[in-house]
């Protein structure tokens, strides 16, 4: 059983603050993010040099978790450029749970992220 969508609002809660490890913890080493080995080993970073201030991801909504092992989790970034140019980031990650309530990838099924990948290269390439 994957955890309560509640479990995951606060597992997901994590992104948000300055140590987003205790999410990462919860990740199967063997998992391969679409979008997110990208944006864990260097597009974050890369964001982040181009805003007034680091990343903060909120939880928006959890759709699934519980009887359900796949959940969908709806996040959004309100972040200033250091331009002043507005970065109001949104995502979808869509990730399966096992038993034990780790993120674990199923056959060719991997976690899935998506993201405004256009706001992304506008405000590098504006603030570069």
């Amino acid at each position: 059983m994957a955890p309560s969508k509640a479990e995951i609002e606060q597992l997901c809660s994590h992104l948000g603050t300055s140590d987003p490890s205790p999410f990462f913890d919860r990740v199967s080493p063997n998992v391969e993010w679409d979008v997110l080995d990208a944006w864990k080993q260097g597009a974050l970073g890369t964001v982040n040099k181009v805003l007034q201030a680091p990343l903060q991801l909120k939880v928006v909504n959890v759709a699934g978790g519980g009887e359900q092992d796949w959940a969908v989790v709806e996040l959004e970034a309100n972040a200033v450029c250091k331009n002043g140019m507005p970065y109001p980031q949104r995502y979808a990650w869509i990730m399966r749970f096992d038993e034990s309530g780790t993120i674990v990838q199923v056959g060719d099924y991997s976690v899935r992220a998506y993201l405004d990948s256009a706001l992304v290269q506008k405000a590098i390439d504006t603030n570069s």
